[in-house]
């Protein structure tokens, strides 16, 4: 485990820790005040020689001219040092960040091949054999383990749970993700296929292969993987702040409390829902006349693949991951939108909110892919948002609306959004949090919301420029003391469209309600 923290992305092509960026920031101000000591060094002397006091016989060695004049080259020498010293910093990380983005190359060129090779294995009888078996063994695993509670490889993986959370196969697999175009060009036998795809690897990464994984889904009726409408509604309680009313902009029924305004990243963290009660939590600031709101999003609930009750699942975070693909826009079939997105929007909505009211977001893990795409929204009045340990690498982003990725080197969730693309309102933030002979609690200890929440108070207590800019952001809510309200959301199962029904039911465009999109999520042509 380590307490330093790489930062990276944004406006910079630099790659570095956060003591390097912050000393660079402390030697360009010191480089600036050394720069205003010289100027006023250079005016003091032409006084000096204005009173002619450089001439004449009646001063003493050295003149008081000359000392302030040598002064002043002392003081050009001093910043030309300070100057020489932040630029060699700054090229350091910059040849860090070349040097990172070269071995990101190479992994994409990797895995890439390897995907185009399995593609064409598994397309030939052996492969097919091995497949099936692969099916088949799986399958019973999952039966004896069903009656027995333990098999042989569940007790392996049980056994060296380290493997998921080693850093290298964590990029092995964000390598992967990006790899669907090759493996598929693989799987057709095309001739040269692997060239091909790798010439498309940057238009075909996780966003368009979770589009087209969903589209074939709905198209063959499978179950898995098909989204349904949700619901929201005030948690129950008794702790009301005051009289008991509800400040204006809120429904009158449901738990409120006061808290005083986030001062930092640390408190956004400390406030996300942990995954048990409320998934979502709306914090209210200002008057009634200029509210101003922060969302907080709770991370996956429940992984299974297969729509339940509880919509913070792997169906939702599917949904959300292929919405980043422009190709999901061309998508007949399935949900426009994930259920646990509706479910906030709904939530904003039921709270107050109003389009144009500013607005930050803050999630982890599956809450996390809800805030990218939340923030992207043109029709909502986003601030900006702080995505903790969600897949966010490939979400796109919107001028003046700056995210915060965190990411862990050893969590495997984030790497499941592939290698994305670079963006002046991304700024990432990695660290390492599993140190040697660290006892592997849970399949991915490094993806705890506890862990992260330790992440966020160190980017709190960091220097760098970029971190302290973004931590400033928190200022738009006037400070001062919010109501806040909780709130349970819920997939309507009995609702949910079987996944061979056609439908026409409507959706909301895009932007025309920001708010409240359809509450079942459905696309005209197909509901499933």
């Amino acid at each position: 485990m380590s307490d330093a923290i790489t930062i990276s992305g944004g406006t910079s092509t630099a790659v570095a820790t956060d003591e390097l960026f912050a000393d660079a920031t402390r030697l360009g101000g010191a480089a600036t005040a050394i720069s205003a000591a010289r100027g006023l060094a250079g005016e003091h002397g032409g006084e000096l020689e204005a009173i002619g006091a450089d001439v004449g016989s009646g001063w003493a060695e050295p003149r008081p001219g000359a000392l302030v004049h040598g002064l002043e080259a002392e003081l050009r020498r001093c910043e030309a040092d300070g100057e020489a010293l932040r630029a060699a910093l700054i090229a350091s990380a910059e040849r860090y960040g070349c040097a990172e983005r070269a071995v990101d190359r190479l992994w994409q060129l990797g895995g890439g091949l390897v995907a185009y090779l399995l593609g064409s294995a598994l397309t030939t009888p052996a492969g097919l054999a091995f497949a099936g078996g692969a099916a088949v063994a799986a399958g019973l695993n999952a039966a004896v383990a069903d009656d027995w509670g333990s098999t042989p490889l569940g007790d392996w993986l049980a056994a060296n749970r380290g493997l998921l959370s080693d850093p290298t196969f964590v990029r092995a697999v964000r390598a992967a993700v990006d790899s669907a175009d090759e493996f598929a060009a693989g799987a057709a036998h095309l001739p040269g296929g692997g060239g091909i795809a790798s010439g498309f690897g940057s238009l075909v990464g996780a966003p368009e292969s979770a589009s087209i994984l969903l589209g074939i889904a709905a198209l063959v009726g499978s179950r898995e993987l098909v989204d349904g409408p949700v619901s929201v509604r005030r948690a129950e309680g008794v702790d009301r702040a005051g009289d008991g009313r509800a400040p204006a902009g809120h429904p009158s029924e449901g738990p409120e409390r006061s808290v005083r305004a986030p001062g930092g990243f640390a408190d956004l963290a400390s406030r996300i829902p942990g995954g048990e009660g409320p998934q979502i939590r709306i914090e209210r600031y200002g008057d009634p006349g200029d509210p101003r709101w922060v969302v907080y999003v709770s991370g996956t609930v429940d992984p299974t693949v297969v729509a339940g009750g509880q919509p913070f699942d792997m169906v939702s975070n599917v949904h959300g991951i292929a919405d980043d693909a422009p190709l999901d826009a061309l998508r007949l079939a399935g949900a426009e939108s994930g259920a646990g997105e509706r479910a906030v929007r709904d939530a904003m909505r039921a709270a107050g909110m109003a389009p144009g009211d500013p607005v930050y977001f803050a999630g982890h893990s599956g809450g996390g892919i809800i805030v990218h795409e939340l923030v992207k929204d043109p029709g909502i009045n986003a601030v900006g948002g702080v995505n903790l340990g969600g897949p966010g690498d490939s979400a796109p982003t919107r001028a003046g609306a700056p995210v915060l990725d965190v990411a862990h080197d050893e969590d495997l969730v984030p790497a499941v959004g592939g290698t994305g693309h670079p963006s002046a309102e991304r700024t990432t933030v990695t660290r390492s949090v599993l140190g040697d002979g660290h006892r592997y609690e849970g399949v991915l200890p490094a993806h705890s919301l506890e862990s992260y929440r330790d992440t966020a108070a160190l980017i709190d207590a960091s220097e760098a420029a970029e971190l302290i800019e973004l931590r400033e952001l928190l200022a738009f809510t006037g400070g001062g003391t919010c109501a806040v309200s909780e709130w349970i959301a819920e997939r309507d199962q009995a609702g949910a469209p079987e996944p061979s029904t056609a439908s026409a039911m409507p959706t909301v465009p895009a932007g025309d309600a920001p708010l409240s999109r359809s509450t079942d999520g459905r696309r005209g042509r197909s509901a499933s």
